[in-house]
C-alpha cells in the first residue's frame, strides 16, 4: 500500500532531519515529487520479479579452438 501524501511528506521530513539537510521552502514541493517518484521506482524494483527473469551482467566465456 502507498503512502498517503501527508505521510510521505512526514516520511521525508525525517529523513532530511535525521540527515542534518534543510530543504528550502522553495523546493520543497519538487523535491517531494521526485522522491514518491524514488518511493515508487524502488517498489517496482524489489516487486514481482525474480533474478532470473532478467539476467543482466551474464557473461559466458567461450574457448578458443585447440586450447
Amino acid at each position: 500500500m502507498s503512502p498517503t501524501p501527508d505521510e510521505l511528506a512526514l516520511e521525508f521530513t525525517m529523513f532530511m532531519s535525521r540527515a542534518g539537510l534543510t530543504v528550502p521552502p522553495d523546493r520543497r514541493g519538487a523535491i517531494l515529487a521526485a522522491y514518491a517518484d524514488f518511493r515508487g521506482q524502488i517498489a517496482l524494483l524489489h516487486g514481482r520479479h525474480a533474478h532470473t527473469d532478467e539476467p543482466a551482467h551474464t557473461f559466458t566465456q567461450l574457448r578458443a579452438e585447440g586450447v
